[in-house]
């Protein structure tokens, strides 16, 4: 299937941002293309220039700004750590491990990071609550895109952990409600239901992506109770890559670091 799909050529890049950006906002000014064949209409209040110490500067308005993010809503970040290979490989093999169901665009940028967008949400669901994924005996980093994104760092900090919350009213079990609650420990990718402890469908933890970067949150309070969050997964690949490699300033601090000594298991 997946030589199928990568016989069709997916369209590209720049065709995707614009395709998926028109689906995604609906404005009432008439579009007009440009010479190169760009759909985004920008009126004159959409942009400020201006020069500040004598660097010229230009702001969008909050409008384009948000019609920016929300066209890279499908959007992952992949890099595959400790090894380089030639783009026609990586996505070759990513191809062969994803199988999508329909073909996505793949942007590389600096540092050996690459963009996948996905026209379909499924595919781009799966691959973030699925793996971990390994290319070639390396661990291959997917992320959803966010606009903290910074290309210039040699890794990534965001990870995807399973959590739990031990303490949680049974009566709070319910989907959204978990939604709310683990979206505010980070960007929720699955949730998995327990069906061997008597309780069929009861969900018993979450996979969200958290940032190693920062201090982990170990307890929310809850309609004011205080509920303890435990760390069942953490990748320690990723985390030794950190130490290893990072600049000072992106690097775990000594509580992290004991916070993640404890909370984290290797990555089989």
């Amino acid at each position: 299937m997946e030589a199928a799909l990568a016989l069709k050529g997916p369209r590209s890049w720049k065709d995707s941002l614009i395709r998926t950006g028109l689906q995604a906002e609906d404005r009432t000014e008439t579009s007009t293309k440009d010479e190169d064949g760009d759909d985004l209409d920008l009126l004159d209040e959409d942009i400020v220039r201006s020069s500040m110490n004598g660097i010229l500067a230009i702001d969008f308005s909050d409008w384009i700004n948000k019609f920016l993010i929300k066209d890279m809503k499908h959007t992952v970040v992949i890099k595959l750590l400790r090894r380089n290979i030639a783009y026609a490989t990586l996505q070759t093999k990513i191809y062969s491990l994803w199988r999508p169901n329909q073909p996505f665009p793949l942007m590389d940028i600096e540092n050996s990071y690459y963009l996948a967008k996905f026209e379909n949400p499924g595919d781009f669901e799966r691959v973030l609550s699925q793996g971990p994924w390994i290319v070639y005996g390396q661990y291959l980093t997917v992320q959803p895109w966010s606009i903290d994104f910074n290309p210039s760092q040699p890794f990534s900090n965001m990870v995807m952990a399973w959590i739990r919350q031990p303490g949680l009213p049974r009566h709070m079990y319910k989907r959204k409600i978990l939604w709310e609650i683990e979206g505010m420990i980070g960007r929720v990718a699955k949730l998995d239901f327990n069906t061997n402890n008597g309780v069929r469908g009861r969900f018993t933890r979450m996979a969200l992506y958290v940032n190693l970067g920062k201090a982990l949150i170990s307890q929310v309070l809850i309609n004011g109770v205080l509920q303890r969050i435990e760390y069942e997964y953490l990748p320690t690949p990723l985390k030794t890559l950190n130490e290893e490699m990072g600049p000072p300033e992106s690097k775990p601090t000594k509580e992290n670091n004991l916070v993640q000594k404890e909370l984290g298991s290797a990555l089989e």
